[in-house]
Formats: structure tokens, C-alpha cells, sequence
């Protein structure tokens, strides 16, 4: 027999043994030849004021539950209760608004020597109507249109020998290179008609 087979056959024996062996301590366990010992739990029943295992509770003797829960009262930041102020924005200043300058009088009228100008009437068409200062155009009115002279002011024209004083109470002419719009009296003193040169001077008013 090889020593292999041999081992093996210890082996298998040594397995047999020791199954029968703990087979026998279970039958005499399970019979009551074998007494078992019990854990016990000590002390039996534990004390009142043990809450758990080392935890003791502190005595409730003197304390009246209300029920309520108390609340520590404390006072709020301010900026939590006030709303925050808004900021006023500027009101803005509104803009000067620039007024159209007056026309400045022209050079031949600003002197009160006599001067030489171009001009030009009018009257059929207009009769019954106000001038700019406010009067009602008459076919013999002795009256003068200029775009800056204040109203009042008094002119004397001379024209082929011809003077004749007007009073400045309308504006105009608009057309470039005029410089007075004679009224139908003024233009019928003077004998004067359509577009021509006169000399003239301002007395004033």
C-alpha cells in the first residue's frame, strides 16, 4: 500500500472519530445528563430613575408643565421691521429755451440822417384787415411795415422830390433785399408804385 492511500485513510479516520464524538455530547445535552447554564440578567428590574444603561434622569419632583414652551424675546434690527427709505431722485431743472432773437434793425435805419433803401407798397387786398400792432388797414393810412422798428416809430420817406411821415405799425417785407412795405397812404403821398430805391430817415417815436 503507498504512503498517499495511507494518508488519506488516517484522515477519513480521524473525521470519524471526532463526528462520533460530537454527536454523543449532543444527545447527552438534549436528554438533560448535561446541565446548561443560563445567562441572568442582574439587578432583575431596574431602578426608577434609570433612563439606560449609566443614564440617570434628574428628578421631576417641584417642576409644573404648563404646556408652553418658553420664548426668549428679543428686539429686531430696525432694518428688519422699517422698510428702507427710498432715495429721492433730483427733480431735474428743465432747460432754458432759447427765444428767437428780434431781427436787429438794419444799419440804413439804425442812423438818423438820411439813407437810401429799396422798398416796395401794399394796400388793394389788404383793406379791412389788422396790421401786426393790431389796426385795421385803411386805403389812406399813412402807415409802414418793418420786421424790427417798434411799433410807433415815426419815418420820413423822400421820393422824386415827394416826403411824406409814416408810422411803423406792421412787419414785413419778407423778401430778401427789401427793407420797408409802404402803406397805401404813404405810398400815394409819395407818388410811388411797385419796387423802387427812396431815401428815408427815423425821427423816433
Amino acid at each position: 500500500m503507498s504512503s498517499k492511500r495511507k494518508l488519506v485513510l488516517s484522515i477519513l479516520a480521524a473525521s470519524a472519530v471526532i463526528g462520533a464524538i460530537a454527536l454523543t455530547t449532543a444527545v447527552l445535552f438534549a436528554v438533560g445528563v448535561v446541565p446548561v447554564p443560563y445567562a441572568e440578567a442582574s439587578p432583575a428590574a431596574a431602578p426608577s430613575d434609570v433612563l439606560g444603561v449609566g443614564q440617570r434622569v434628574a428628578s421631576l419632583e417641584g417642576f409644573e408643565a404648563t404646556g408652553k414652551v418658553p420664548v426668549a424675546e428679543a428686539e429686531l434690527p430696525e432694518t428688519l421691521t422699517t422698510a428702507p427709505a427710498r432715495a429721492q431722485a433730483p427733480v431735474p431743472k428743465p432747460k432754458p429755451v432759447a427765444r428767437p432773437a428780434a431781427a436787429a434793425p438794419s444799419r440804413a435805419v439804425a442812423a438818423g440822417g438820411w439813407q437810401s433803401a429799396k422798398v416796395s407798397w401794399y394796400g388793394p387786398g389788404f383793406y379791412g384787415r389788422r396790421t401786426a400792432s393790431g389796426a385795421v388797414l385803411t386805403q389812406g393810412m399813412m402807415n409802414v411795415a418793418h420786421k424790427s422798428l417798434p411799433f410807433g416809430t415815426r419815418i420820413q420817406f423822400e421820393y422824386k422830390g415827394r416826403t411824406a411821415t409814416a408810422v411803423v405799425n406792421d412787419r414785413g417785407p419778407y423778401i430778401h433785399g427789401r427793407v420797408f412795405d409802404l402803406g397805401p397812404g404813404t405810398a400815394q403821398a409819395l407818388g410811388f408804385s411797385g419796387v423802387g430805391t427812396v431815401k428815408y430817415r427815423v425821427l423816433g417815436r
